[in-house]
């Protein structure tokens, strides 16, 4: 089940958030558009995969996970498709919520759900490995793409590309479980499922602190990290190669992670996570090349830190039976932070000509992250104290 959902992740997740951003060369080219007006592709497109996490979430009480993963593939070749025909960055425009709905098929909501319902202990080790096609499948799709566009349209790269997830369909017909939700009324209920909203307010704004910081300074990063490169001076193979570098740090990082938060606790790993990304931020924003191997590793190992341990503990916090409408409905959150985040440092870029001024906010959201998650883990600490039997 785990390497089934690995493997959507690699064909979906990263064709989307790598694969298609390495044609942004080609399409500024063609369309005539400005970077701005480019990325809002990618805003459009993070609002459409939160929106469409929460309603997967809602759907997962009556369909299988099984079976949106499937039809999520199936739409995704079809997208691909429309796509290496649109005309017109209106025509993108509208293909891009499509993308969202494929990309939410597979998502945290999904990998929740099915290892929580199927997996009594080793969870978040579980969660990781499963996460980890994203990061896979980013560390795959930018040199490939940046070697068909050299003998290949980028039209036809996307032709090409629409055939990978109907490869890929009768594989994952054997490896997911047909029945993904028997076992939801044995699902272990945290104590903050019920009583979240009515009595712990603070604490859940921290959590959202947390995650808009943290979601909203990465995908920022990432969405134009092939850009920024270029603009610094590699030429799109190396940039490409750097993207790559970013992943296949992060495939390394999500899985030891994992196992680390078994070892060490999920809110301790999760901080030390976040400092990770902080760090890879601030090399990167300084813009200076020696450092942007180590920005680019920092980055790395940062980011797939954060993307699982924010899951993982979300998971816990709303552990029960309404498990995958809550998860939903904070990727719907992580989905507009990212949209935001994205969007801002692509238009900060049109107005000041480079991203240093976006990037410079990417830092202060991470540490804004930094700040809400220490404050969300005192709290937990206290709320644990005061009910210890005392001798």
């Amino acid at each position: 089940m785990v390497a089934g959902l690995l493997l959507a992740m690699v064909i979906i997740h990263g064709i989307i958030q790598t694969g298609l951003p390495s044609l942004d060369k080609a399409l500024l080219a063609d369309l005539g558009v400005s970077r701005g007006a480019l990325k809002a592709r990618e805003a459009i497109f993070f609002l459409a995969s939160g929106l469409a996490s929460f309603l997967v979430g809602q759907a997962t009480r009556r369909i299988g996970p099984n079976l949106v993963v499937f039809a999520g593939l199936v739409l995704l070749a079809l997208s691909l498709w429309a796509y290496a025909h649109a005309r017109t960055i209106g025509q993108i425009y509208a293909i891009y919520p499509v993308l969202g709905l494929c990309f939410a098929s597979v998502h945290v909501v999904i990998v929740v759900l099915l290892i929580h319902r199927n997996f009594p202990t080793r969870r978040a080790p579980a969660i990781a490995i499963a996460l980890s096609g994203t990061s896979l499948g980013a560390a795959i799709f930018p040199s490939l793409v940046v070697h068909l566009l050299a003998s290949e349209t980028w039209r036809a790269t996307l032709e090409q590309l629409a055939l990978l997830p109907l490869l890929a369909l009768p594989v994952l017909i054997l490896l997911l479980p047909r029945n993904g939700y028997t076992a939801a009324s044995r699902l272990p209920v945290s104590p903050h499922a019920e009583a979240t909203i009515r009595r712990t307010l603070p604490r859940l704004l921290c959590l959202i602190a947390a995650t808009f910081g943290t979601f909203y300074a990465a995908t920022s990063f990432l969405m134009n990290l092939f850009l920024y490169l270029q603009d610094v001076g590699l030429k799109p193979a190396t940039a490409a190669l750097g993207m790559s570098c970013v992943f296949v740090v992060g495939l390394i990082g999500k899985a030891v992670v994992g196992l680390c938060a078994e070892r060490w606790g999920s809110h301790s790993v999760w901080i030390v996570q976040q400092g990770l990304l902080l760090a890879g931020a601030i090399l990167l924003t300084s813009a200076v090349v020696p450092l942007l191997v180590p920005g680019l590793i920092l980055l790395g190992l940062g980011w797939a830190g954060c993307y699982v341990m924010t899951q993982v503990v979300i998971s816990e916090y709303f552990a029960g039976p309404d498990l995958g409408q809550l998860i939903g409905a904070f990727f719907l959150f992580e989905g507009a932070s990212s949209a935001l985040g994205t969007w801002v440092a692509a238009r900060l870029f049109d107005l000041f000509g480079s991203y240093r001024m976006g990037f410079a906010v990417n830092v202060l959201a991470v540490l804004l992250a930094i700040g809400a998650t220490v404050l969300f883990r005192r709290s937990i600490a206290r709320e644990r104290e005061a009910v210890r039997p005392r001798p």
